[in-house]
C-alpha cells in the first residue's frame, strides 16, 4: 500500500483501476484485444498457434 494524492492510502488494485480507467479504456483495450487475437504467426492465428505450443 502507498499514499496517494492527499494522503490517502491505496492498493495496488486501486491504483490499477484507476489508471487503467484513465489512460488505457475499455474500449482501446477491447480493440488491443480483437488485434491481439488477429495477429499471425505465418499462417496461423495467434489462438490456433498457442494450441500448438
Amino acid at each position: 500500500q502507498r499514499k496517494g494524492a492527499g494522503g490517502v492510502v491505496i492498493t495496488w488494485e486501486m491504483f490499477k483501476r484507476e489508471f487503467l480507467m484513465t489512460y488505457f479504456p475499455a474500449d482501446v483495450r477491447n480493440r488491443k484485444v480483437v488485434e491481439f487475437m488477429e495477429l499471425k504467426q505465418g499462417d496461423m492465428s495467434v489462438a490456433e498457434y498457442a494450441v500448438k505450443f
